[in-house]
């Protein structure tokens, strides 16, 4: 991995991710964080999203959406970012991270706030490059890229869930059917239902005014256990040529593309570990 480890290390500040982890979960975080060591699934996405991207990053104004604990939003600091904005509806991580740059003077901010505020919030704050990582499933991506496309962002630096065409494959009477009714097939998009049960409650729009908005976590029933009834939601998958193929409609330049080549254990993220993972650069030239 060109000696990704050593990159990360040359960056960070042990100190600083130490304070970060304090400021948001407070004394509890500590005795992890004696111990933190990157996960490969960590140096990867550091790798793909943040080092190989550095020339959208260096000197620009950035904003990082779905920023969850900051890291990469520092790293991309880090990275020679003239300034960072960090958007996430959780407040806990808002009010530490916040707390966390003031305390060092860091070029940082962070935003209250949803996928539905980027526009707004990429014109108000003169945003140069946006990087979205991990965000494809959980909301509306295409009316987002079609909101950045819109916009005067120079740079889009997306890590997405890209299924194999393999995965879906159609037959050739299928197709043909398709192809003489709607017009030809460039993809696919599986939608899948599941319960939001994690720290992620507070983007579903429907009850995501009920949800703990310091935490995050999902809507508790009278008994004290999770409500599902109100957990109930769907998250969509994309086809990698279907993603290809949006990219170009929607008018954007692509400076780079990588596919995870392997599977990568890691268990936060079911597409790191079956490897589906995919991250573009884009160029939003007018």
């Amino acid at each position: 991995m060109h000696n990704i480890r050593t990159t990360f290390d040359n960056h960070i500040d042990t100190d600083h991710l130490r304070e970060m982890a304090l400021h948001i979960w407070g004394e509890d975080s500590q005795a992890m964080m004696k111990t933190f060591e990157p996960s490969e699934a960590m140096l990867t996405k550091y790798d793909n999203s943040i080092v190989k991207n550095e020339k959208a990053i260096r000197g620009q104004r950035v904003l990082d959406i779905g920023c969850n604990h900051g890291l990469f939003s520092y790293m991309a600091s880090r990275h020679g970012a003239k300034h960072v904005m960090g958007v996430e509806p959780r407040g806990m991580f808002v009010d530490g991270l916040n707390a966390f740059s003031k305390k060092h003077d860091l070029s940082m901010e962070f935003c209250k706030a949803y996928d539905t505020d980027l526009a707004r919030l990429v014109d108000q704050h003169n945003i140069d490059t946006v990087i979205m990582m991990s965000m494809d499933t959980y909301i509306p991506w295409e009316e987002r890229m079609y909101d950045l496309r819109k916009s005067d962002v120079k740079w889009i630096i997306l890590q997405l869930t890209s299924l194999p065409e393999a995965w879906m494959e159609m037959n050739n009477d299928m197709t043909d059917n398709i192809e003489a009714r709607f017009g030809k097939p460039v993809g696919f998009t599986l939608h899948y239902e599941s319960h939001n049960v994690d720290t992620r409650a507070v983007i579903n729009p429907l009850h995501r005014d009920k949800a703990d908005p310091t935490t995050g976590f999902q809507h508790i029933s009278p008994d004290g256990g999770v409500d599902l009834t109100k957990s109930h939601f769907f998250r969509s998958l994309r086809s990698r040529n279907y993603i290809n193929k949006f990219i170009e409609h929607a008018g954007f330049t692509v400076e780079s593309s990588y596919t995870q080549d392997d599977p990568i254990s890691d268990p936060t993220s079911v597409a790191m570990a079956h490897g589906v993972y995919q991250w573009y650069l884009l160029r939003n030239e007018k």
